[in-house]
């Protein structure tokens, strides 16, 4: 008998004792453990401890540190191992390096699960998608990846890391090295492995004798030891104790149980999280006497099992069978919590959510679960699925403790490895099967699950499952890959009309038009997921699966609509209708699901309209519908009481918000970022006393907040960003962060300003902004201040405030020859670190190579950044190129001026600009000779675009933009000298019936520009400020600007030879300011200027006449 079918015993003895306890009508006591924790999430600080809580290896996380930031190394490419026993902290140690950062400075980082099965098609794929996540790999072979990394790694730093690195075969790891060996010089691989052999093999081959890609020196190896006793006993007593708790009586017991831990951190958290739940001398004494003895021949790590086995001992019972079902999957898997908690549902493990997530609370605190490393980002709302992982030895015990009830079928493995005994097997993982159809008639018939995985070619056969009629979770997506390159539709087999009992059916991206007619038979079904898949249509009688619960169609873009009798489906809690991009409506009585807790829509871009009674699910408390670009409001009565997190991003036609907005009393989030036609916030939004974060970035028709915004008084953060007819703020008392970029017409702040408790103020880009209030002064609360662009005299007062704020400021450089080292003074740069950083003269640069020891590039704190040179027309070189070769800035840069720079062409790094610099917001190019734009319009984040003097550009044309790029968030151009620009390309051709390029452009500028070249700009029509200074030749407006129909304010300065004005100004009728300074042949205004109802000033200064 296993282990598993003795808990199985046991627990049909409890249930009898249950229920005849229910006859006599005895009542259950909980019995309390004295000093137990029964808040099991304060054990599972798993995330935290992952990055910064550990204990015992900071000696080596700094080593490794340091060698990652050594560009002096001698091998192109290294390689560190990590070398140790399983459960030492490999992983975690590199993790935390990954973490840290410092290593921020890399331009690509990515992290690998190797594996035994080295599979290193698979890596390669993994490296790409970290590189290009929206890429398609289903069809790439070998060939395809090196050629891809050969072309993404090349010049490019990297910071990889193999994490479970096995294979010996000195020949496939050569291949590995070969497929990572274009990286640029200072890459770094780190590779975790318990094996030396593995590092002693990569230390061969031509790569590693030329030096080209091979391990550091032998002294920099970091070889893990296992933990002191001392420091196990730090691990635990972390999960054991309080900062206030009693300790009497404990500690002892608890260092003599560290000394049973070997020294291995993961049995020391497992066995720290087990003693604070049993907080007594009796329990820990226990802890401490038990013996466990496991009986299996292999002896590798045997010890450390039965430790980890002692942990399972005294887990809840209700918990150990939900552990035990994870022997199911394969090493290395990575899992959707909420898929998980699903799947213990059908098998009747738990009952309700709540009881799952406590399990994989309890779980993490034990060390028994881990986040995976690709869940280490700030998730997308506070109910989003963690992805699950778990350490293989963790594995390997849920195995042992499984028994028979788990058969691993891997079709390319001789049938000699082991049999299990088909009674007692419950759960099958059918892997590498491809049309191995056989296999399925060896499927035990008492199966309870089945896990297809790495079937890419898999045709199922129709009665695949005719014999095992008991099967309650059938996972499929393992066969998704040919489905989704093959243009053939396929049914699901017809068996699985016999299986009853199913509840858990996962078939995600095989081509399924449609289900097949029995579906709605299948009344046991929890929970489904069918997303990317081909689906066209939904049966008609889908309601009848009165029990479903959780239902992903996501990705299926042929589904047009939903069928009437979804209204049945009333246990439905989540439904995934994401990036469904043809659904045009949602039936009328969709209402009816009053258990629905999550609805995701976003991408639902035919969705015009909402049902009358959408806002009446009194459960929902998540609600994403951003990138529903066709809907247009929000229906009345929104009685949403429980919803928390509302996503309406991206509804670019939504004008308007229900004026009962504010009975979602529970709103915490509230993203309404590129809703660009919602003009108000109704006045009942200040009923939202729960909101913390607002996000109203790019809302560009938002006129004003309302007077009561202070009394939504727990908002934490608000973001303007882009608010660009915002002209002024109401009360906000209790913010902490606060953007206001780029709000072009915003003129004064209130004096009342510095009352704020602000931490971090963003007003880069406020143009019309004159000055900052005295009182920001005493904003002592100010943590960051970031005033990069704007006006001259508001720049140099955000920089006095800095400095009496004690804030990161602007450090100014100038280059000059130093002395003592017999180099140029630009290699000081290299020890500092700033925010804001000047550097001029570069022209004193003597070696090329020394402005690479200023190591810009590890400047992780960097923002902003000016680079220039000497302005002198007659000075071409090629010395500024190999300079600014050498200057590449961190990936996290912000602002970037580039002056005086004499080359004729750029370096990698600036052509490439927007991989480098995937952050940039503010780009300014000056006095540049003889250069040509490169793609900068591929920068996904520019918002302030200017170029001046650059005499060799006269045309910007579809170089700009390259192939995919689009100027979604560029906001203000300013261009100044450009004497022989002559055309401006808005589409991807030049033609107008195109696709617009540069959709949401607020504020134009001109200064000494030919007016017989703005015919190019005459689609910028959601231009709102429009200034023109300094044009000598401009005799009047062209007629292009008439085009500017969203103009609200017009500068005209220093126009000596304007001498009229048009009749067609009268027809700007959203014009509310007009100033017109220094055009002295300027002799009178047009008569249709009195045709300007929405002009509030109109000023006029050294004009002549009596204009």
């Amino acid at each position: 008998m296993t282990i598993a079918h003795n808990m199985k015993n046991l627990r049909v003895k409890l249930e009898k004792i249950g229920k005849e306890s229910q006859k006599l009508n005895l009542v259950r006591h909980e019995a309390r453990v004295e000093g137990s924790r029964h808040n099991e999430t304060f054990a599972a600080n798993f995330l935290e401890d992952m990055t910064t809580g550990m204990v015992g290896r900071d000696v080596e996380k700094e080593k490794i540190i340091s060698q990652l930031l050594n560009s002096e190394a001698k091998e192109r490419i290294s390689i560190i191992p990590i070398v140790g026993l399983g459960g030492l902290g490999k992983t975690t140690l590199a993790q935390a390096v990954l973490a840290d950062k410092r290593v921020n400075i890399f331009d690509i980082r990515a992290w690998v699960y190797v594996s035994k099965e080295f599979d290193l098609l698979k890596i390669g794929q993994c490296i790409i998608k970290r590189v290009n996540k929206s890429i398609n790999l289903d069809n790439s072979d070998l060939q395809f990846v090196h050629d891809y990394l050969e072309k993404e790694l090349a010049n490019r730093r990297y910071l990889i890391v193999l994490d479970d690195l096995w294979e010996e075969n000195a020949n496939n790891l050569e291949n590995l090295m070969k497929m990572l060996q274009h990286g640029d010089k200072g890459s770094k691989i780190i590779a975790t492995t318990r094996n030396i052999s593995v590092v002693q093999k990569l230390s061969t081959g031509y790569l590693a004798y030329d030096q080209k890609i091979c391990p550091v020196p032998k002294p920099d190896h970091i070889n893990l030891e296992g933990l002191s006793s001392n420091d196990c006993w730090k691990v635990m007593k972390r999960r054991v104790f309080g900062p206030d708790d009693d300790h009497s009586g404990l500690v002892e017991i608890g260092k003599q149980i560290a000394m049973r831990c070997e020294g291995i951190p993961l049995v020391a958290n497992a066995l720290g999280h087990v003693m604070s739940k049993h907080r007594t001398t009796e329990a820990w004494n226990d802890i401490r006497d038990r013996k466990i003895i496991l009986d299996f021949k292999e002896d590798y790590q045997k010890s450390t099992l039965e430790s980890l086995m002692l942990s399972y001992y005294y887990m809840k019972l209700e918990f150990k069978k939900c552990f035990t079902y994870l022997a199911a999957f394969s090493k290395g898997f990575v899992l959707d919590s909420d898929h998980l908690i699903q799947q213990w549902r059908a098998l009747v493990y738990i009952q309700a959510r709540d009881s799952g997530q406590r399990c994989i609370n309890y779980l993490l605190g034990m060390s028994f679960l881990q986040i995976s490393k690709s869940s280490l980002v700030i998730p997308g709302h506070t109910k989003a699925p963690q992805m699950l992982t778990m350490h293989d030895l963790v594995l390997d015990l849920a195995t042992i403790i499984a028994g028979d009830e788990l058969l691993v079928m891997d079709a390319t493995i001789s049938s000699k490895s082991k049999k299990a005994n088909k009674r007692y097997c419950r759960h099958a993982r059918l892997v590498n099967c491809q049309k191995q159809w056989n296999l399925f008639k060896d499927l035990p018939s008492m199966v309870r699950t089945i896990h297809l995985r790495e079937c890419t070619e898999m045709q199922l056969p129709r009665k695949a499952f005719s014999k095992s009629k008991y099967i309650r979770i059938l996972d499929l997506s393992g066969c998704s890959s040919v489905a989704r390159s093959s243009p053939i539709k396929i049914v699901l087999p017809s068996s699985i009309r016999q299986l009853m009992l199913l509840a858990y059916l996962d078939a995600s991206g095989l081509p399924i038009a449609a289900l097949p007619k029995f579906f709605h038979r299948l009344q046991s079904m929890q929970t489904l997921i069918l997303s990317n898949c081909s689906l066209e249509t939904l049966p008609v009688n889908i309601g009848n699966l009165h029990k479903l619960c959780y239902l992903d169609i996501s990705g299926n873009s042929g589904l047009s609509k939903l069928p009437t009798s979804f209204e049945n489906l009333v246990k439905l809690s989540l439904l995934n209708l994401s990036g469904c991009s043809n659904l045009e409506g949602l039936p009328e009585s969709i209402h009816n699901l009053k258990c629905l807790q999550q609805l995701d829509m976003s991408g639902c871009c035919a969705l015009q309209r909402l049902p009358d009674k959408f806002g009446s699910f009194p459960k929902l408390s998540f609600l994403n519908l951003s990138s529903c670009s066709q809907l247009t409001n929000l229906p009345d009565g929104l009685n949403l009481e429980s919803l928390e997190h509302l996503n309406l991003s991206d509804c670019n036609q939504l004008e308007n918000l229900p004026e009962d907005f504010g009975n979602l009393h529970s709103l915490e989030v509230l993203d309404l970022s590129d809703c660009y036609k919602l003009q108000l916030l109704p006045e009942t939004f200040c009923q939202l006393k729960h909101l913390k974060d607002l996000n109203l970035s790019d809302c560009h028709g938002l006129k004003q907040l309302p007077e009561c915004i202070g009394d939504v008084c727990e908002l934490n953060s608000l973001n303007l960003t882009s608010c660009s007819q915002l002209q002024s703020l109401s009360n906000l008392f209790k913010l902490k962060h606060l953007s206001l970029s780029y709000c072009i017409r915003i003129e004064h702040l209130p004096s009342s300003f510095g009352d704020l408790q602000l931490q971090v103020l963003d007003l880069t880009g406020c143009h019309s902004l004159p000055e900052l209030p005295d009182s920001l002064s005493a904003m002592t609360s100010l943590t960051l201040l970031n005033v990069a662009t704007g006006q001259s005299h508001t720049y140099d007062q955000a920089q006095a405030f800095k400095e009496f704020l004690k804030l990161p400021g602007c450090t100014e450089h100038t280059v000059h020859e130093s002395e003592n080292e017999g180099c140029s003074s630009i290699v000081e740069l290299g020890r500092m670190h700033c925010h804001e950083l000047k550097v001029e003269h570069l022209e004193n640069v003597g070696r090329p190579e020394d402005a690479s020891r200023a190591k810009l590039r590890d400047m992780t704190e960097l923002r902003s950044l000016t680079l220039s040179w000497r302005h002198d027309g007659t000075r071409i070189t090629d010395k500024d190129k190999l300079v600014l070769e050498n200057l590449v800035p961190p990936r996290t840069l912000e602002n970037f001026i580039l002056k005086s720079y004499m080359s004729k062409d750029f370096p990698e790094w600036v052509s490439e600009i927007s991989f480098y610099l995937p952050c940039l917001i503010y780009l300014s190019l000056s006095n540049l000779a003889t250069c040509s734009l490169p793609a900068f319009g591929q920068l996904p984040n520019l918002r302030f675009f200017r170029i001046e003097n650059m005499p060799n550009i006269t045309k910007v044309g579809k170089e700009f933009y390259g192939k995919e790029g689009k100027c979604k968030k560029l906001r203000i151009i300013w261009l100044e000298n450009m004497d022989n620009l002559q055309e401006w390309w808005t589409t991807r051709s030049g033609e107008e019936d195109e696709e617009f390029l540069i959709p949401n452009l607020h504020l134009l500028e001109n200064c000494n520009f030919s007016p017989d070249r703005w015919s190019g700009l005459r689609h910028l029509a959601t231009i709102e400020i429009f200034r023109v200074e300094d044009c000598s030749a401009l005799r009047t407006l062209p007629d292009s600007i008439q085009c500017f129909v969203s103009l609200s304010k017009v500068y005209l300065g220093l126009l000596n030879e304007l001498e009229t004005l048009p009749e067609w100004l009268g027809k700007l009728g959203s014009l509310q300011e007009f100033i017109l300074m220094g055009c002295p042949k300027l002799t009178s205004l047009p008569e249709s200027m009195k045709n300007l109802t929405a002009l509030t000033k109109l000023s006029l200064r050294d004009c002549g006449g009596n204009a």
